[in-house]
């Protein structure tokens, strides 16, 4: 009976614990699943959007170049008058050889031709193929037949601005599919009527691909797009192992604690002999100190994931003590100047309430200033609209104190109320690391007359800040370098190097805007350029 109690209370403990062990284990490893997922979609994102920059540069480019040789070509050998008057045959042989010289440089081109002011095709070189009426069609577009894709550029010509009629340059939409696949050496292909969707998984052998398609043609009845494979192995291979990595720590763990558990029950169970109570004791304790244990490791991974948010609390802690002091100093007056009047047996009812209400309204300033920076460094859980100039003017809030003890003059030009969609929280810190940049350069330099200048302005579809200084201006060179991390213009004692980094990955990452200093009227000038016709399409 004693044999069964000890076995039952020993492998009741031990299960127990185990249990709760691979609980934490199975909720650590699913974290860290999710993180690395994420980490992935990221870079599928990325490389979305590298891609789609690629096709649109090489459509640009090829527009370009084609509609540049339709009008080199109509203003040589008198072709526009050959046009005009509908010569056929002059018209193919004096453009024959130009033609051919297209067709070389580049064998995706598949046609030239040329068309009247109605319309009407006058006559063509290379295979003939189907377009769209120029009347009807815009200057570029695709146009799909029979499974065959082609892309077409019209160029129309003029005489006293009378149209005279259209030159095409034809191409295969392969050509395309060569130029991205040349510049960035991925694997892609031109599909018809549906056949991919846009982030299929596919496997060849031991790889994994996802699929990344971009419509070229799209009508009620027919469909094409061309799709790019991109190379995941990698990424999973990274998630399993991973996985692997967390269950063979895992076990390893589990066997470890049962190597103890089984040493300190067999301790245990000698004990319980002698004394049941002490045993249970014992036990408590074991299980306590496991869950002790557990609890400062979970507490060493939060604050090995916070450190650096800490580590920018702490530089404000002087901003703060900046704002306390005058109030510190007024409520020390006001201390003293009731005790004087107890003293003289002067206070009465009404000047102790005035005094009173003082007291309240500075501790009241203490407590919001406070608040100001607990939100200052509470993060976004999402997106939302803010002001551009009211997050400016509550940035420079913080450093008001600071600036005014140093006598740094702050001049501000904001022309307009200008809405934003994103991270208030975030544009507010790339903001501050600038103004603490400009801020650290004035004191180090111990400039006379020292003054930062802020402006914001709306520039077509762009909002311009500009943040500039009389520091002296940026020492670096190039200038583009003080963007790299670990590298500042200010003294080791009080410069890392981090916060313009941090700056120009928020607002070129996080916003899709550009960053950039240079130097101007001796000092240094931070130009931020924010996007707002793409940003109010993210907010819709």
């Amino acid at each position: 009976m004693r044999l069964y109690l000890k076995f039952s209370t020993k492998t009741k403990t031990m299960v127990l614990v185990i249990t709760l062990f691979i609980l934490t284990c199975i909720v650590f490893s699913f974290l860290r699943q999710i993180d690395i997922r994420n980490l992935i979609n990221l870079s599928k994102e990325e490389f979305k959007d590298e891609i789609a920059n690629i096709y649109t540069t090489t459509l640009k480019r090829t527009k370009e170049f084609y509609t540049s040789r339709a009008k080199a070509n109509l203003e040589s050998d008198n072709i526009k008058s050959y046009i005009k008057n509908q010569d056929i045959e002059k018209i193919k042989k004096l453009t024959h050889s130009r033609f051919k010289v297209l067709k070389e440089e580049n064998p995706f081109l598949l046609s030239m031709k040329f068309f009247n002011d109605k319309g009407q095709l006058l006559t063509f070189l290379g295979t003939k193929n189907q377009s769209l009426n120029p009347k009807n069609a815009k200057n570029e577009y695709f146009f799909l037949d029979q499974n065959i894709l082609t892309y077409h550029i019209l160029t129309p010509f003029y005489e006293k601005s009378k149209l005279l009629g259209w030159i095409e340059f034809c191409l295969s939409a392969e050509y395309f599919l060569k130029e991205i696949q040349d510049f960035s050496e991925l694997k892609g292909s031109i599909v018809f009527d549906g056949e991919y969707q846009d982030g299929n998984l596919t496997t060849k052998g031991e790889q994994t691909f996802i699929l990344h398609s971009f419509t070229l043609f799209n009508t009620d009845a027919k469909q094409a797009k061309m799709i790019f494979y991109q190379d995941i192995t990698k990424q999973e291979n990274i998630i399993k192992k991973s996985f692997y990595e967390a269950l063979m720590l895992s076990l390893f763990l589990i066997l470890i604690i049962l190597l103890i558990l089984h040493y300190g029950f067999k301790v245990l169970i000698k004990r319980l002999e002698v004394s049941e109570n002490s045993l249970r004791h014992l036990n408590a304790n074991l299980e306590q100190e496991i869950q002790t244990e557990l609890k400062k490791r979970r507490e060493q991974e939060r604050m090995l994931m916070h450190q650096s948010r800490l580590a920018s609390m702490g530089e404000m802690i002087g901003n703060i003590a900046h704002q306390w002091r005058q109030p510190l100093t007024e409520l020390s007056a006001i201390i003293t100047h009731l005790g004087l009047m107890i003293e003289l047996k002067k206070l009465d009812y009404e000047n102790f309430k005035k005094q009173e209400k003082s007291a309240e309204n500075l501790i009241s300033y203490m407590s919001k200033t406070i608040d100001d920076f607990r939100n200052f460094f509470k993060p976004n859980a999402s997106k939302t609209i803010f002001y551009i100039e009211e997050t400016l003017d509550k940035t420079l809030k913080l450093l008001e104190s600071s600036l005014k003890e140093h006598s740094i003059k702050v001049e501000k030009d904001f022309s307009e109320k200008i809405e934003f969609y994103g991270f208030q929280t975030q544009f507010s810190q790339a903001i501050l690391n600038i103004l603490c940049n400009a801020k650290d350069i004035l004191i180090e330099r111990k400039i006379e007359n020292p003054c930062i200048k802020i402006s914001l302005i709306r520039k077509n579809q762009s909002i311009i800040i500009k943040i500039k200084d009389n520091g002296g201006g940026i020492t670096i060179s190039p200038i583009e370098k003080i963007f790299e991390p670990y590298i500042s213009s200010k003294h080791a004692n009080i410069g890392t190097g981090i916060g313009l980094y941090m700056s120009k990955v928020i607002i070129e990452k996080n916003f899709k805007g550009n960053l950039y200093a240079n130097n101007k009227n001796n000092g240094a000038e931070f130009i931020i350029s924010l996007a707002l016709t793409s940003n109010l399409k993210m907010q819709l």
